[in-house]
């Protein structure tokens, strides 16, 4: 055969067709792991997360043909597969995925693509009407089947699937995608083509690729990024357990970023892949975009979660987040903020120096006071134990309910643990006021990354107003009540009654009631102490 010539920059065969080169040595790990189903650990999974432009959507649709051309020939030679290509909307599919497939496979060369919902093209010789030949010249044939389906959830995954019989799939933009999608499709890998014809499908199984996500989403958690939530139950978590054939695939960023003077600036990566197909370089991309959007589109990092708009705008993973856990300082007290109600919430703080840093948290589920404070005094004496502690809580937390007069405050008092109210009457104002004041100090608070994943996410925009439908920029007046708010609730009381509060009231023409004093008390992990 003779060897390929360049055209337009791009080597090509004698019959026209663009020969596919990796651009970045995890691209290529990536489109090179061919790793063969296994009977007993199921099948193979390819997973890359890389930067916007970073060449994984060729990647991958070129791995569809490879692989095709790899599968062993029927009893009639020719080597059938058919896959899925699979987004969240149709929309999605014709606007991105489509296109870039047919600057690969275009269909004067590899026959008409049918543009129907779902789209199908079937890769076929336009000079002779039927499958390929393969590029060995072995006299056999390829017959690819590429089918582009959009599933948006996973009920009209478990829908649409059932009829699908597939040797692999790719999942375009995975970051969009829930887990349980990805759970259908793989339950419909092997399945062509079928052993009555030759030996099936020698190879099956699933691609991915998407930009990083936000928390909360399935892959950083497989990867063992960050802790799975305290929150998930078990079932929950064994969703998120790796799978022994699932392989990860990281790139590099697309920039290098440095902090000068407090200041993100960003220059060349040399390391960056598929850099020499980028129309626009990533100096230029990152112009007028916000820090946010920077760090997930090309720095490649995993993201904080969005929605609504956020109770505090001005938290950041940047200035607020510690680079890694920080560790007590033995000598100074812990202050425990607490949130009760079924879903209670604890965040354990300590301030050094001016410095909010918010240590750990312990997530409540459903559970009542008489539950949760023996998780707390256990957590206390776990990660700090001898040390000095005051626990600040909701007023409400001294309120009796219907069946008993019995409070939390109470309940915490019988295992050894003093709440005093963090306010006299929960001001909203006076809450959002005392943190935004802590946030825009120039050392104001610092939140450990792994240890408090849900207050991280919860102050990043979980915890947030609600759109109102049909008013465009409208937002509700109360922040929602979700999993998020407990634990920010938890946070402010611990800033309230650590002090932070008492300034902002003293500057009020007719200040509140401040926080009654206390004296700091050690704390005994004995039951009722």
């Amino acid at each position: 055969m003779a060897l390929p010539v360049k055209k337009g920059g791009l080597p090509v065969t004698p019959r026209g067709n663009k020969v596919y080169i990796p651009d970045g040595k995890v691209l290529e790990a990536y489109f090179w792991d061919r790793r063969k189903p296994d009977p007993v650990l199921g099948a193979p999974m390819s997973v890359i997360q890389g930067p916007i432009g970073s060449g994984t959507s060729s990647a991958s649709l070129m791995r569809i043909w490879a692989q095709s051309c790899d599968q062993e020939p029927d009893l009639d030679g020719v080597r059938r597969t058919r896959w899925l290509v699979v987004r969240d909307t149709y929309k999605s599919l014709r606007d991105t995925t489509v296109k870039t497939w047919l600057q690969w496979f275009p269909e004067d060369k590899w026959g008409p693509l049918i543009r129907a919902e779902p789209m199908y093209h079937r890769l076929i010789d336009v000079n002779e009407g039927g499958p390929r030949r393969h590029p060995s010249g072995d006299g056999t044939t390829v017959d690819c089947e590429v089918i582009f389906l959009a599933l948006p959830d996973p009920d009209v995954a478990e829908t649409v699937l059932a009829s699908y019989e597939i040797t692999g799939f790719f999942v375009n933009e995975g970051q969009f995608l829930e887990k349980a999608v990805v759970d259908e499709l793989m339950s419909r890998c092997s399945r062509y083509p079928s052993e009555k014809d030759g030996v099936g499908a020698t190879w099956y199984g699933g691609m991915i690729d998407m930009n990083a996500p936000i928390e909360g989403h399935y892959v950083p958690y497989m990867r063992g990024d960050i802790p799975l939530p305290a929150e998930m139950s078990d079932d929950e978590k064994r969703l998120y357990a790796k799978p022994p054939m699932w392989k990860f695939f990281v790139q590099p960023p697309g920039l290098i970023e440095r902090i000068v003077d407090g200041h993100p600036t960003y220059e060349y990566n040399p390391n960056a892949e598929n850099q020499r197909w980028l129309t626009e370089p990533y100096l230029a991309k990152v112009q007028g975009k916000a820090k946010s959007w920077i760090d997930r589109r090309v720095l490649n990092k995993v993201g904080l979660h969005m929605d609504g708009k956020p109770v505090y705008p001005t938290f950041s993973e940047a200035d607020h987040v510690h680079p890694k856990d920080m560790a007590a300082v033995e000598e100074l007290p812990i202050v425990v903020g607490l949130d009760f109600g079924r879903d209670p919430a604890a965040v354990f703080m300590q301030n050094v120096n001016g410095l909010w840093t918010v240590l750990s948290e312990v997530i409540g589920d459903n559970e009542s006071a008489s539950l949760f404070a023996p998780r707390v005094k256990l957590h206390l004496a776990r990660h700090y134990p001898g040390m000095t502690v005051e626990f600040w809580g909701d007023p409400r937390g001294g309120d009796g309910t219907q069946a008993t007069e019995e409070t939390a405050f109470d309940v915490f008092m019988t295992h050894g643990m003093r709440v005093l109210p963090a306010t006299t009457d929960n001001n909203p104002e006076l809450r959002r006021s005392t943190v935004e004041e802590v946030l825009n100090k120039r050392i104001g608070l610092k939140v450990n990354p792994t240890k408090c994943p849900v207050l991280k996410r919860g102050m990043a925009g979980g915890y947030h107003y609600a759109k109102i439908k049909g008013r465009p920029g409208m937002y509700s007046p109360r922040p929602v009540k979700n999993s998020y708010s407990h634990v920010v609730d938890a946070f402010e009381n611990a800033l309230l009654g650590g002090g932070e509060g008492r300034a902002l009231v003293a500057n009020k023409s007719k200040p509140r009631a401040k926080p009654k004093a206390h004296r700091r008390r050690r704390l005994s992990l004995r039951r009722g102490a």
